[in-house]
């Protein structure tokens, strides 16, 4: 009985030794794949890289296809071997919208891929995977062209008319003291296209002119006297009328008297009768209270600085009367 048990140790011991002596031969091979993050670590006894690689359940032939590696594929596996498998990736590129190609690359990175196909790289250009991001099988990139054009817009600011009275111009006249200027308001204007397409535009205001108000000279006549306003020339505009010059005249009614105009036309509300050494016939003239008259009649009373205003009925001339008022003569 004891003989038997120093029979079956000594088998166990023989055991022991064989697996330690098995386990003491096994290689550890490291093996990285370009396109994978982690390498793997096979565990062999002997044999050559393609050996471990399909004793570890890959398949060699589709490996072969896909990747270079940097020792033979039969060379026998030293300790520790570190291999590398490079991958000779198909890599579709698409830019600017467009299908460029597919490609094959050893490349390690989408940059590198890049860089290996002279593709340059705008601050604004989008890809659709980081730089760094490993090149894998069959991979799409995409890149999205983005520029960015900037051009300037300028806006007209409208000025306004000031009025303001002065006692030393006739009632109702008007007169420019200061021209107005328009103000303008420049904008810069980024319009943002993405593959020719435009996406965005923003403005930013980069310079701002204020406008000049125009400031107008408005009469009421508290200062002018009759000597004053005889035959001034002053141009300026009343009424909505452009004039010439001004002059203070003696403004009579009067009515119809059955006869035509020294011109030949039949007298109406608007015909003045005037001393054509004065004031010439044809001459457009606005008098305040009557207003726009046309110098078409002459007169053996009208002399000088005298003008007679037709009216239609005889209440209306009376109404008149005589009044000394400042006329202006308007610009043809």
């Amino acid at each position: 009985m004891r003989k038997i048990a120093l029979i079956a140790l000594g088998v166990i011991v023989l055991l022991l030794s064989g697996t330690l002596a098995v386990y003491a031969m096994r290689k550890e091979v490291t093996v990285s794949f370009t396109d994978k993050e982690k390498p793997v670590k096979l565990q062999v006894l002997r044999g050559t890289l393609a050996e471990a690689l399909e004793g570890h359940g890959y398949d060699v032939n589709q490996l072969k296809k896909q990747y270079i590696s940097s020792v033979p594929w039969d060379q026998p596996i030293s300790d520790d071997s570190v291999i590398q498998l490079t991958c000779n990736c198909s890599v579709s590129l698409e830019m600017g919208g467009k299908r460029v190609g597919t490609y094959k690359t050893k490349q390690l990175t989408v940059g590198d891929f890049l860089r290996e196909r002279k593709v340059d790289l705008s601050p604004w250009d989008e890809v659709n995977t980081p730089l760094d991001e490993r090149i894998k099988n069959n991979m799409l990139i995409v890149v999205d062209r983005v520029e960015k054009r900037i051009k300037k817009k300028v806006e007209t600011v409208p000025y306004k008319t000031v009025k303001k009275k002065d006692p030393q111009l006739a009632d109702g006249e008007e007169k420019v003291e200061k021209e107005g200027k328009k103000g303008k308001r420049i904008f810069e204007v980024i319009v943002t296209y993405k593959n020719g397409k435009s996406i965005d535009t923003a403005e930013k205001l980069i310079e701002e002119i204020d406008p000049v108000n125009k400031v107008v000279k408005v009469g009421t006549g508290e200062n002018v006297t009759a000597a004053e306003t005889t035959a001034r020339a002053a141009a300026g505009r009343i009424a909505g009328h452009e004039y010439v010059k001004t002059m203070m005249a003696e403004t009579t009614g009067y009515t119809h008297t059955g006869s035509r105009t020294a011109t030949g036309t039949w007298p109406k509300r608007g015909t003045l009768a005037v001393d054509p050494r004065v004031i010439p016939l044809g001459t457009k003239i606005y008098i305040p209270g009557y207003g726009v008259g046309v110098a078409e009649d002459t007169g053996g009373a009208v002399k000088g600085n005298v003008i007679d205003l037709f009216f239609e009925t005889r209440n209306e001339a009376i109404r008149w009367g005589r009044r000394n008022v400042t006329v202006y003569i308007l610009k043809d």
